[in-house]
């Protein structure tokens, strides 16, 4: 009977506390667990798709957040690939337009990483990370739909001017939204493995981005036939990327937001504009991402006119040549990932930048002066290479940037980064079209002569070493950029740096390990082939303690006195 009565027992004293206390009791039960202040949703209440931020991130929010946040990376990339590349260039020359357009489609997509700045200070003002992004990615999105009926709704006199229009008003709201979800996903994602997490994200978008790619450009000429024309056929390809960005924006929406760090009362928008510059060791980051973007940027919008123009390959040679690139990448995305998050982002720059500033300089070789039986090998280092370095250094050049920027304050510090990397990638085309120009008509060339006899100048073995013609130059003047900017990296303090020799012995371990798991080797054959390597190093290290005992031991005896008989 006691057990059947306590219960009401309770009850009733609940029923008959006293005012005072039934208020408060009700009050905190209003408000919430924790009380929360206005604006916030306390911890462990938190809603998956709304606008407030939350308190504290439970585990149980991370992971809902990474798994939506694969969305996102997926959508945004393939959004990307399908509006980039040639596919903006073949809408444009469809819909009539002139080299100028084209010029300006091309170069606005890094120009508009300029609005970073007013970005910057609508989410200080605002503070709701994820309500500016999704309202921002959502509107960017319906531009680009804007954009992709353009061909079949627009008259034919203003067609070009739309459809610019549309497309800068796309990227304005691609870098308001990219800008706040940089900085959602930084306080999101955990510091210790941040590496994989992107690692796999970018693997994933890449093998997509790949499928992607191939099927719009050999689905073009097929759709042009089904519906009558070029425009036409790529407005269908810009309309599939809309859908892939309204996924990326709704899953936004679905990401957990935690609370930004609050702001000094008083603090001016100068002030948070100049705080990352002030900052010495994010200053060093900023030089770098500035002429690293200019490095990659002003060489890489010459490497399809190279292949094309001056070595003479078809497009697919192109095509076969950067999917050879993008293998590479998803491959070596997980490698680079498992050791930014073992040791530190910049150990795997150290090692990526210099191997990209070495594809820069392997370029001119391809011609000597014009096509030889090398140049196809050449081409297949350089893109296995290409595939290897931009691999690393796309995924931790964005991942430095998250690691030194301050936790739950970190916008104005990544949407810094993306403005600088974004104006000098604005510039990098036009200066190396200058240079491009200048050097069309010039050529340093080196040759070198072998005669068995001098006297018979007849006789001569000739064949050239060197030459440089054209392009080739950019190619030089980035790699001398990109050596000024391994410089810079080289000044970057980052926790848990290691030598370049470290990271190459981890790399060549992954890829060994790999193989060995891939060939069907069981685990017998792979400490087989192994044991030689291992037992020469124990070998190595007892033989030289061995020796180091045995010197000691014969000073010792050396400088022991004689003992008396």
């Amino acid at each position: 009977m006691q057990l059947g009565t306590a219960p009401r027992a309770r009850r009733i004293s609940r029923t008959f506390q006293p005012p005072e206390k039934r208020a408060i009791t009700q009050s905190a039960t209003t408000r919430g667990l924790d009380a929360a202040p206005s604006g916030i949703v306390p911890a462990g209440a938190t809603t998956m798709f709304g606008f407030l931020p939350t308190e504290q991130l439970t585990d149980d929010d991370r992971e809902k957040g990474l798994k939506v946040f694969t969305w996102e990376c997926l959508g945004s990339h393939a959004m990307t690939i399908l509006v980039t590349g040639a596919f903006l260039p073949g809408m444009a020359l469809a819909l009539q337009a002139n080299n100028f357009i084209i010029g300006l489609l091309a170069s606005f997509a890094p120009i508009a990483q300029m609005a970073q700045i007013p970005a910057i200070l609508l989410i200080e003002k605002v503070r709701r990370r994820k309500l500016v992004s999704v309202v921002a990615a959502l509107a960017s999105r319906l531009f680009l739909v804007a954009a992709a009926l353009v061909p079949f709704l627009a008259p034919d006199g203003s067609k070009v001017g739309l459809f610019t229009t549309f497309m800068i008003l796309f990227f304005i709201g691609g870098a308001f939204a990219g800008c706040s979800t940089a900085s959602l996903i930084k306080d999101l994602l955990p510091e210790k493995s941040r590496g994989s997490i992107l690692a796999s994200r970018l693997s994933a978008a890449t093998a997509l981005g790949a499928l992607l790619s191939l099927g719009g450009g050999f689905g073009i000429a097929p759709l042009s036939q089904m519906l009558g024309g070029d425009a036409p056929a790529y407005a269908v390809v810009f309309l599939a990327a809309s859908l892939f960005g309204l996924v990326a924006a709704v899953a936004v929406g679905f990401m957990p937001e935690p609370r930004m760090t609050p702001s000094e009362p008083g603090t001016r928008w100068l002030t948070r504009l100049i705080t990352p510059v002030q900052d010495p060791n994010f200053r060093r980051l900023l030089i770098f991402s500035a002429s690293w973007s200019f490095t990659v940027i002003m060489s890489g919008a010459f490497f399809a006119v190279y292949i094309l123009k001056r070595i003479g390959l078809p497009m697919s040679g192109v095509i076969l040549l950067a999917m050879l690139s993008q293998v590479t990448n998803i491959y070596f995305f997980r490698v680079w990932g498992r050791i930014a998050d073992r040791f530190s982002n910049k150990s795997v720059l150290a090692v990526t930048v210099p191997l990209f500033i070495v594809l820069l300089i392997l370029y001119p070789f391809t011609t000597m002066p014009e096509r030889y039986a090398l140049t196809v090998p050449l081409l297949v280092l350089i893109h296995f290479i290409g595939g290897i370095s931009t691999a690393g250094f796309n995924l931790c050049s964005a991942n430095i940037a998250l690691r030194l920027a301050p936790h739950g304050n970190a916008t104005s510090y990544l949407g810094t980064n993306a403005f600088c990397a974004g104006l000098a990638a604005a510039i990098a085309p036009i200066v190396g079209g200058a240079l491009g120009s200048y050097f069309a008509t010039k050529e340093i060339s080196l040759d070198l002569f072998y005669r068995h006899d001098f006297s018979q100048t007849d006789s001569a073995l000739n064949f050239s070493a060197v030459s440089f013609r054209g392009i080739d130059f950019v190619f030089f003047a980035a790699a001398l950029t990109g050596l000024y900017a391994w410089h810079r990296l080289s000044l970057i303090d980052e926790e848990g740096t290691i030598s370049e020799s470290a990271v190459r012995d981890q790399v060549f371990a992954s890829v060994r390990s790999s193989i060995f798991t891939s060939s069907g080797l069981n685990m017998g054959m792979r400490r087989m082939t192994a044991f030689p390597y291992e037992m020469l190093k124990k070998t190595s290290r007892g033989a030289s303690s061995s020796l180091s005992r045995a010197a000691r031991a014969m000073n010792l005896k050396k400088d022991r006195p004689p003992q008396r008989p």
